[in-house]
């Protein structure tokens, strides 16, 4: 099973049709149809402005949307309600430049940020590639930040057999803060 099936049917069995839901790298719109097809309302964010045409274009006959050509460590500048899921899908735009890819400090910005906008118990999913130049850098920094934060706890991760750079998906929930 790929990556962002699992993450779909993990989405589908712990959340409602309620849930709102930011995508801090739309890329080329798969994630933003399916949660546009199963929940509320997508936020999403990708800085270049081919991903927001194709995303756009993908998901036309949905209005429960809102796409943004923004760097996702900016989100807090229009993005102000709470969240149930945060989705973040590291790399590059797939069928596009591969040397425009998301980078560690401004990944850590955007999660930072997104975790203060996520409800408690809410869930952050996070598929890192880790074969791309700087991608293992990236891995890295990304999962010593979040294993650190005492926020959330980890409670899923899923990745191929066989295949040390295979992307990993790592499902962490935020932890309610009035238990």
């Amino acid at each position: 099973m790929r990556v962002t099936s699992f993450m779909h049917h993990f989405l589908l069995r712990h959340c409602d049709a309620d849930a709102i839901i930011c995508d801090l790298t739309l890329g080329n719109g798969n994630d933003a149809l399916f949660c546009l097809q199963h929940f509320k309302h997508v936020y999403a964010f990708d800085i270049q402005p081919i991903a927001i045409v194709r995303s756009k274009l993908k998901c036309e006959n949905y209005s429960n949307k809102d796409f943004y050509c923004l760097d996702h460590a900016e989100l807090d500048t229009v993005l102000k309600d709470p969240v149930d899921v945060v989705l973040m899908n590291n790399g590059y735009l797939p069928n596009y430049e591969t040397n425009i890819i998301t980078e560690l400090d401004s990944s850590i910005k955007a999660l930072d940020k997104s975790i203060s906008i996520l409800k408690d118990n809410g869930y952050l999913c996070v598929t890192l590639y880790r074969k791309h130049e700087g991608g293992i850098e990236e891995f890295d920094g990304i999962m010593s930040f979040l294993n650190q934060n005492k926020k959330l706890r980890n409670v899923q991760s899923y990745t191929y057999e066989n295949d040390d750079l295979a992307p990993v998906l790592i499902i962490f929930q935020k932890i309610d803060e009035g238990s």
